[in-house]
């Protein structure tokens, strides 16, 4: 039985394929830095006060594990607020800054994951998360929409037919969004590796 894929592949895949790819078919991982460190130590401190009287909670659920055997996805969410509607909140906080005042792609992915296996596990309805950017001081309320959950659950997919056919995915080298990411060693020397092998076919 293969392993079930986790919410953050589905956010990794969801900001470059690659690091999904790397991580679930050739097993190799980022190390980890003072920045990702830090990103723990702020989940540990939390950020509670400031969102529960925005969002009316009445109970926060903490460290929740979930699965969904129909998509084959397990996660941890770190916060679940409910509200005083019986409304589930799944709420994450991100060292990092808005995108253009909204939630990056790749958070908005990972919320939505999250949303889905809240709606299967409690029976629920997720109409939205929130993400509170530490270093901007900024909370972003996400959208849960239908076509948001509709394109995660291709994403799960993609990354299931990736894993059964080993196929590395395609993706446009993207400097400014590379520039950062720890993978970009193993990127560059596939590149390289690849010009080479166009030098000797020449070459021949």
């Amino acid at each position: 039985m293969m392993k079930y894929i986790t919410v953050v592949d589905v956010k990794n895949y969801s900001l470059c394929p690659m690091i999904a790819y790397y991580n679930n078919v050739l097993h190799i991982y980022e190390r980890v830095t003072e920045t990702m460190e830090l990103g723990k130590e702020i989940h540990d401190e939390g950020f509670l006060s400031h969102l529960i009287p925005k969002l009316k909670a009445v109970k926060v659920l903490r460290n929740i594990e979930l699965t969904s055997g129909r998509l084959g996805l397990t996660g941890k969410v770190d916060y679940v607020f409910v509200t005083r509607f019986n409304e589930y909140v799944p709420a994450d906080a991100k060292w990092s800054d808005p995108e253009f005042g909204g939630a990056q792609r790749h958070h908005k992915a990972q919320l939505a994951a999250y949303s889905i296996l809240i709606e299967e596990v409690y029976r629920t309805v997720v109409k939205r998360a929130v993400i509170y950017y530490v270093r901007a001081k900024k909370t972003v309320e996400v959208p849960i929409t239908d076509s948001l959950k509709h394109q995660v659950e291709e994403e799960i997919r993609k990354i299931y037919r990736m894993i059964k056919t080993g196929n590395e995915p395609r993706v446009r080298i993207n400097p400014k969004k590379c520039g950062g990411c720890n993978y970009q060693v193993y990127c560059k020397a596939k590149t390289i590796d690849r010009t080479l092998k166009l030098r000797m076919e020449k070459v021949i």
